[in-house]
């Protein structure tokens, strides 16, 4: 059954980065724009079945990438009972963050896109800057939940050998896989203006699957 829940899970990541992808790469002409900054020139540009197949593939995504984790939980839990089921409880609540994280950026071009057909930056400025108020709080403590509780409890199980894999698995999670792909744009931006920045967290959680996978074979 874990090994199951593990393959689910590599595949879960995968549709979440094509996900992240579809939502986010803009072109390297965009421009931050607004009083926030929070507002992308080319969301009108972009075709709104981009937003829409990207909220319906994150709402398959998150419950696989989930079960790669709890795959995880199971697994820990044969050793330390209560980290494994620590770590199936922060996904519980992390997952719920991912799927409200992603589909909230995903309304917000569309609003944007509507509100420009009237020509009125301002009003499309001040409606969506609105809109990230209401939700900044949960939506910052679903994501720091999201990033840090699985990557932190997996890398500790890692670290104390209650996961049979090469300790070098430690770099395989969403933090570390983000870390870099800001280092890549950071440094090549030409290149890497987009990917794999983007949907780098994604695959960090696909590869939780993959240390599910290594550990049960």
């Amino acid at each position: 059954m874990n090994i199951t829940l593990s393959v689910i899970g590599v595949v879960g990541g995968i549709l979440c980065a094509i996900a992240d992808m579809l939502l986010d790469i803009k072109g390297k002409d965009n421009k931050k724009c607004g009083s926030k900054k929070i507002l992308d020139s080319n969301w009108e540009k972009m075709p709104n079945w981009r937003f829409i197949s990207s909220s319906i593939i994150v709402m398959l995504a998150v419950p696989m990438y989930s079960m790669g984790i709890i795959s995880l939980g199971n697994q820990i839990s044969i050793h330390n009972e209560i980290l494994g089921y620590t770590l199936k409880l922060s996904i519980f609540i992390g997952a719920m963050g991912g799927f409200f994280i992603h589909t909230f950026i995903c309304v917000i071009p569309i609003i944007y896109k509507e509100i420009m057909k009237s020509n009125n930056f301002e009003l499309a400025d001040r409606t969506i800057s609105q809109a990230f108020n209401i939700v900044k709080i949960p939506f910052f403590v679903l994501y720091l939940i999201l990033m840090l509780f699985p990557t932190s409890i997996v890398c500790y199980a890692i670290i104390m050998k209650l996961l049979n894999v090469p300790i070098w698995f430690i770099l395989l999670n969403p933090v570390i896989f983000q870390i870099i792909g800001w280092i890549l744009r950071a440094i090549k931006k030409e290149w890497f203006y987009e990917v794999p920045s983007i949907c780098a967290a994604s695959l960090g959680f696909a590869m939780f699957g993959i240390i599910g996978i290594v550990n049960l074979i």
